[in-house]
This record gives structure tokens, sequence and C-alpha cells, in this order.
């Protein structure tokens, strides 16, 4: 078996080799014949235990990966693909979900029966199963959610589902919608990030602060009032939880971020602009951006790009799965890499 070791090669032909080892071991087919379609076929290289590559035409904005499938979004279309080479598998794209286009996706997030959520620019859809088994329900302002486009979706506590948009976030309790705002407590109604803790807590980043909604109220920080190791800009975008802490990662304005848990502050300043995405490996975080990856081991940042072992012109989204593979979306598909720090 070829083995081929990241490090030693360029960051560009490695991630070139990868495609085409790729091409070499399985080509899926699709009913349809059109242009669209033949642009549109993935192609899975497989490595047990170190990684996998979803290949896609575009860049990868927003996905999830679940046991045998990852659902992918560029900025066109939503696609579901098998994560096992089988023989006659085909790839599925949709181009509607329920009653809603699936273009301008910003989000895709799990819940705990593991249907997908997907935050679109006209609402949010939930799908459920994959192949030819799926079905999609679409919610508009027309079923309770805030008007505008959805920014943010994560899973809350127990079945719950919350969705961040322009004008307000909403919480989905199985059967229907409770919006808030402004009114409600919360410092902005744009909510552009959202994850929970353990303890059923709701972190919503907007763009005047950070809100902790604790089951009936929120909890609102700001640069007046978290301290000197707290936030600066009031500009949260992206949220993230470290697996095995109730630690929730942040971004702060253009380049700093921050921890808190829900006690203690931490900053770190001038770090990077324009991060898209933060995820914990349970020893390393990693931020991506459209400029590729950084890592923080807890002491230094890692800014060298050849030491990360994940061939990445630009990361937009990233997720720690199931089974602790670290995922990255990247501007040609996604990667799927064993993580040597799982617990």
């Amino acid at each position: 078996m070829l083995r081929l070791k990241l490090k030693s090669i360029p960051r560009r032909l490695a991630f070139a080799a990868f495609l085409t080892l790729a091409m070499g071991v399985s080509v899926f087919a699709q009913k349809e014949k059109s242009e669209e379609d033949k642009m549109a076929r993935e192609v899975i290289h497989e490595k047990p235990n170190e990684f996998k590559i979803i290949a896609s035409r575009s860049p990868v904005k927003a996905f999830v990966v679940l046991k045998d499938v990852v659902w992918y979004a560029t900025d066109e279309i939503v696609v579901c693909q098998a994560l096992v080479a089988v023989k006659g598998a085909l790839m599925q794209q949709y181009p509607k979900l329920g009653n809603i286009a699936s273009s301008g996706v910003t989000s895709m997030a799990a819940d705990r029966s593991d249907n997908v959520w997907i935050a679109c620019e006209e609402g949010v859809a939930v799908v459920r199963g994959s192949g030819k088994s799926v079905s999609a329900t679409s919610y508009t302002s027309a079923d309770g959610i805030p008007e505008g486009k959805v920014l943010a979706v994560a899973p809350g506590s127990g079945m719950d589902v919350w969705i961040g948009t322009e004008n307000g976030a909403a919480r989905f309790n199985g059967s229907s919608w409770t919006s808030y705002t402004t009114k409600d407590g919360l410092p902005s109604n744009r909510v552009q990030a959202l994850v929970s803790n353990s303890r059923g807590d709701v972190y919503l980043g907007t763009n005047k602060g950070l809100s902790v909604y604790n089951g009936s109220s929120f909890k609102n920080y700001n640069a007046k009032n978290s301290g000197g190791s707290g936030l600066e800009w009031n500009n949260v975008t992206v949220l993230a939880k470290e697996p095995n802490s109730d630690v929730i990662w942040m971004t702060d304005g253009p380049k700093n971020l921050n921890t808190f848990d829900g006690t203690t502050w931490k900053r770190y300043m001038e770090i990077q602009d324009g991060i898209t995405s933060i995820m914990n490996d349970t020893r390393r975080t990693w931020f991506g951006y459209e400029g590729g990856l950084l890592r923080f081991n807890g002491e230094e940042w890692v800014t060298d790009k050849n030491m990360h072992g994940v061939p990445a012109e630009q990361v937009y989204a990233m997720q720690r799965d199931a089974n602790g593979n670290l995922c990255f979306g990247m501007e040609k598909g996604v990667m799927i890499l064993s993580n040597p720090y799982r617990k």
C-alpha cells in the first residue's frame, strides 16, 4: 500500500496527490447525465485510521459527518455522499430542501437523533434519513422563525434545536418554534453563532457581545462587564466547545480570541483575521480561515502549514465527529483525519 507523508511534500502537491489517488479508487455512478451532474461526481480516497477525502468541485462552506454519510454544502447546492465506496452507490444532490432553495448555506448541525439541520438564506431545513429515503422539512417566517437569513444552527439541551438569524434567535422543541429578540433579553437581534454546553446552557454570539441562555433568561457579556480578560470588540462570529470540558472558544472582533467557562475569561489578542471555524481535539485547538489553518497547543501557536498534516489552502468549517476524527471543510472537499488524541 502506498503511503504519503504530508510533511515530506509541498502542500499543493500533497493535495493534488490525494485527489489523484482518489480518482483511481472509485467513481460513483449517477442517474443524471447533465453537465452539472458530471461536474459534481464525487470520489473518495480512503486509508483506514489515516484519512479520507470526499472531493468536491467547489469550496465546502458547511458540512456534517455522520456514521455512514457526509452532508455538505457549497455556495450552490447541498450534497449527501456515502463515506464508504459501495458499487452502485449514488451521490445525491438537493437543489431544494422542502420548500426552500439549498443555496447560500451558512451552517449545518446534527441533532441528537442524527437529523441534519441546514441554515439557508430563505429559512432552515431538517433532513432525515439518507439516499432515496431522505425527507426534508423546511421552516420560514411563516412557520414562526424570525425573518431574514439564517446564520447559525446548533442543538440545544435535550431534543431542542436553536437557530440564529439576522432578526433574532429561535428554539424548536420538536413541534413548534419560540422566537427571541432584544425584547426578551438578547443584546442584539443579529445572532451569528451558537453552541451549547453540558449543562444545557446555550451560548449565542451576536455583533454586540455574548449571550448565555440558562433555560429561562439571557445573561449578556460585553467589553464593559467581562473584565480585562474578556471581550474587547463584542463581535462574536464563531463559537466552539471543548469536548471534555465546558470551555467555550469564541472569536471577538477582527483578530482576537477568547475562552469562557461560565466563570473565567481568557483573551488572546491579535491572533488571526477572518477565522471561520474553531475545533478542539482534546489537546489542541484548530482555527480555520481562508488562508488555511492555525493551531494552538496551549502554549504556542503553530502557523507553519507544513506542520498541520492537512493540505488545505482554505478552511471554511470544521467538526470533530462521533469517533473523534478531525474533519475539515476545504476548498476542494471534506477531509477526515484520524485524531491521535481521541480522549
